[in-house]
């Protein structure tokens, strides 16, 4: 009986301007498992921490902080 592995990363990604952030992967993660792949393992990776506020004359300027990551480890038995 032999498995096979697939390793799934669902984070957040910058989308169109750098104030939005859309989620990546997710519909992947859906499907595969639809598809029979199970979840063996999660695991996290951490985000990064944003600068916060620093003023760029004129304006007071935002950079946020980055969520984390999920690591989603998959799992299936070879067909």
């Amino acid at each position: 009986m032999s498995r096979k592995f697939k390793v799934v990363p669902v984070m957040y990604a910058v989308s169109g301007s750098a104030y939005t952030l859309k989620l990546q992967n997710a519909k992947a993660l859906a499907g595969l498992l639809s598809d029979g792949w199970s979840v063996m393992r999660t695991d996290v990776l951490p985000g990064l921490g944003g600068k916060g506020e620093y003023k760029v004359e004129p304006n007071i300027c935002y950079e946020p902080s980055f969520p984390p990551t999920i690591v989603y480890i998959l799992e299936k038995e070879a067909e």
